[in-house]
């Protein structure tokens, strides 16, 4: 196996701030942050994490911190502010400034295409459920490729088409802010198709290094083994983790998931003639993995689909998921949960590998995201997130232990690099190593989590002989 990336990882709007400056164009999160639909933790990420003017201070951090990768994302608005059109060199400088910096440190720059924001122009035109926006997508990532591929080796497409689309349009909690599975499905085919052109464009342009897409996937499992739970699993399957990744790995989507669209009686004129080719033609070198819990999943008995989720931290929020047709999230009482209802149950990252490693034999891996939220809490200058340590211990050592038995797995990356705007939670959700002390002139804190990932990462090396 190749050497393996120890990282930590951002995204642009959660960590750069700048919002508006260097000719920067509006995304649909800093509208939508500043607008009365922003309504559950009212704030945006106008500051964030400072990350934009403070990035050569915090690859420092990761640099100390023996960290030899850093996977952030480049913000679409920055390098076309329109998303269509003229390129911005002050974008382009801006990138081109962290990633020097980060290979100035040897630190690999692991770069996400996109995650999440998007361009305000392309949003009010339709989004993602317009197919015009692979276009523009495809037409941006050869920008990057050209600018930064000669630096970069580790791309990734799209984050989590699944997780992403999930929250536009079923949950409601991201914009558009609509719940309608139906229109879900439309904005995630092209999402997957985006990702399939850009991976062509990387492949025929003959870039050095890989390409993927990053996958919010998923161990699926269900306390009994009845025929209706099974057929409960297999319809969690097929909706978290399939439909994604069959399109991104295999080249075309389940035909079970067409099946079962149509036996809904849904609408799929998006699926167009020519794009199983196009399909066909983008897959992925390797998958990005974001893991966080596995979903314990049953039965759905009502007629009617209901999805919330927990984005304030408190009892008086909770995180419901009944699909009517497919499944229901069902609950561990056994297993301890954070604030927000995450169960904190570090084996799940093992089985999913397993079960990946099974459906996708050979197939390269990497842990892109894997880290809690907790509302961490500065006592004498110090943050004491034992808590977090523990739930990362775990974590490391399932997919070490996957790994040893035969997962091609590359890389583990932290959620996140230092505290940052975590969406609709807010700030009061806290992932990072680097404590953000946002009433400070966003001082950061080292956190006992960092010097734990500091030391495991030096075992490594040392077991490694590095």
């Amino acid at each position: 196996m190749s050497a393996f990336l120890w990282g930590s990882a951002t995204a642009a709007y959660q960590c750069e701030g700048a919002w508006n400056e260097d000719s920067k164009g509006q995304s649909n999160w800093d509208v939508f942050c500043h607008s009365e639909k922003n309504n559950i933790n009212p704030t945006t990420g106008d500051i964030a994490s400072d990350h934009y003017h403070r990035f050569e201070e915090d690859l420092d951090l990761m640099a100390a911190g023996g960290q030899n990768a850093y996977r952030f994302s480049i913000a679409w608005t920055r390098i076309i502010p329109n998303g269509t059109g003229v390129v911005n060199p002050e974008g382009i400088a801006h990138y081109n400034a962290v990633i020097d910096a980060c290979l100035a440190r040897d630190i690999e720059p692991v770069v996400t295409l996109y995650h999440y924001d998007l361009p305000e122009s392309l949003f009010i035109a339709g989004g993602w459920e317009n197919r015009q926006t692979s276009d523009a997508f495809c037409a941006y990532a050869k920008v990057c490729f050209n600018a930064f591929g000669d630096r970069v080796r580790t791309w990734f497409t799209v984050n989590e088409p699944n997780y992403d689309t999930l929250c536009c349009y079923g949950i409601g909690n991201y914009p558009p802010n609509v719940k309608d599975l139906s229109r879900r499905w439309r904005a995630m085919y092209h999402m997957l198709l985006a990702s399939a052109k850009a991976v062509a464009a990387f492949h025929e342009g003959a870039y050095q290094g890989m390409i993927g897409l990053v996958s919010d996937s998923y161990a699926i499992e269900a306390h009994s083994d009845t025929p209706d739970y099974q057929e409960a699993k297999r319809l969690a399957d097929l909706f978290y983790n399939r439909s994604v990744n069959d399109a991104a790995v295999l080249g075309q989507l389940p035909t079970e998931l067409i099946d079962k669209l149509h036996s809904e009686g849904q609408i799929l004129d998006y699926l167009l003639p020519g794009d199983q080719e196009i399909l066909a033609a983008g897959k992925v070198d390797m998958l990005g993995i974001n893991a966080y819990d596995r979903m314990l999943v049953k039965p759905c008995t009502t007629s009617q689909t209901s999805l919330s989720t927990n984005n304030t931290g408190t009892a008086d929020s909770s995180n419901e998921t009944n699909i009517a047709g497919w499944f229901s999230v069902d609950e561990d009482p056994t297993t301890q949960k954070n604030a927000w209802g995450m169960e904190l149950y570090p084996k799940s990252i093992y089985t999913l590998l397993h079960q990946l490693n099974d459906h996708y034999p050979n197939l390269v891996f990497m842990i892109t995201e894997n880290g809690m939220g907790y509302r961490d809490q500065l006592v004498d200058g110090q943050i004491h997130d034992t808590y977090r340590v523990d739930f990362l211990k775990g974590f490391v050592n399932w997919t070490l232990k996957a790994r040893e038995e035969g997962c091609d797995v590359r890389s583990y990356f932290v959620w996140s690099t230092m505290d940052l705007y975590s969406w609709i939670n807010g700030y009061a959700k806290r992932y990072g190593l680097v404590y953000v002390d946002y009433n400070d002139n966003c001082r950061r804190i080292p956190k006992d989590s960092y010097y734990w990932y500091k030391d495991t990462i030096a075992a490594w090396n040392q077991k490694e002989g590095r």
